[in-house]
């Protein structure tokens, strides 16, 4: 690397620099500002409001250094134009595409830092500070205990509603399973107070099932106990569903390609809809119905 190149890579360095911390502190301060009451409202300790906002720190700049690196270019280029260096230089036989590269070359290194760092390090700082809003301040159940609560789960042939599931017991209260068709049109309904898995079924109790006749008649049957083979398994009801900025790369294309079959994105654009959650400016507008 010539003298050029190396001055040329200074100026924009020294200002990214610059320009990012100036960002990530703004953002920083306005959050806090935004949330502090919040943290106070439910007396969270100091220690973990500083964990939460250390925890966003990565995100933060994530997000924030295409708008940098915009802003370093811009500067450094100007400044180099206003003090007739480029001129300088063009006299000199150095012409705009050789004082481009050094700034090109920064820019495809910046984007694979940002690819990296939103692979590896954002979907576990992202779910640690998730976590302390949702749990900690929102008070939002925490997916991660033994008794989770209110549970849609979309089955093989229809809805499975489960108004408690305890993951220790391997035990449900208040099930309801519908059966549809292949239009979506509900064929069957089947209720119970409660089940439990035996021998990789499930054994519903104190339940009644409601069949739908084509001739819009309704037939009701009762029981006390009743064998069924449900499509999944407890394992399936304890699975979380992480928001986009929570997965890494093969995690987000995994959850594109099980999406797949249910209909919701299309082949054609799996890795569109994967990449575009690692793109800093796209990715906190895509939620997890459709492109996760």
């Amino acid at each position: 690397m010539n003298i050029i190149s190396r001055y040329i890579l200074r100026e924009f360095l020294k200002i990214l620099l610059m320009a990012l911390l100036g960002f990530v502190l703004v953002f920083l301060i306005v959050d806090f500002l935004d949330r502090i009451d919040n943290f106070l409202e439910v007396q969270i300790p100091l220690g973990r409001v500083a964990y939460y906002f250390l925890m966003s720190v990565p995100n933060v700049i994530f997000h924030m250094t295409p708008v940098s690196v915009l802003v370093a270019v811009l500067i450094s280029l100007g400044l180099l134009a206003r003090n007739s260096e480029i001129v300088a230089l063009k006299a000199g036989g150095v012409s705009l595409y050789r004082l481009a590269i050094p700034v090109f070359l920064s820019a495809v290194l910046i984007s694979l830092l940002c690819f990296f760092l939103s692979d590896m390090i954002i979907p576990r700082t992202s779910a640690q500070a998730n976590a302390i809003w949702n749990v900690e301040v929102e008070k939002h159940q925490d997916l991660s205990s033994l008794v989770r609560r209110d549970i849609w789960f979309r089955s093989k042939g229809g809805l499975l509603n489960l108004r408690v599931y305890d993951r220790l017991k391997r035990s449900m209260k208040g099930i309801s399973f519908y059966h549809l068709d292949d239009n979506f049109r509900l064929v069957e309904r089947t209720e119970a107070k409660s089940a439990r898995l035996v021998d990789d079924r499930w054994e519903l109790h104190n339940g009644l099932v409601k069949t739908y006749m084509p001739n819009g008649q309704l037939s009701v049957r009762r029981f006390k106990r009743e064998l069924i083979n449900l499509p999944e398994m407890p394992d399936k009801f304890t699975q979380v569903t992480s928001s986009a900025e929570e997965m890494n790369f093969n995690e987000l294309s995994g959850w594109v390609r099980r999406m797949e079959p249910k209909g919701t994105t299309p082949c054609a654009t799996r890795w569109i809809c994967t990449l575009s959650c690692l793109i800093p400016l796209s990715a906190p507008s895509w939620p997890l119905s459709g492109c996760p």
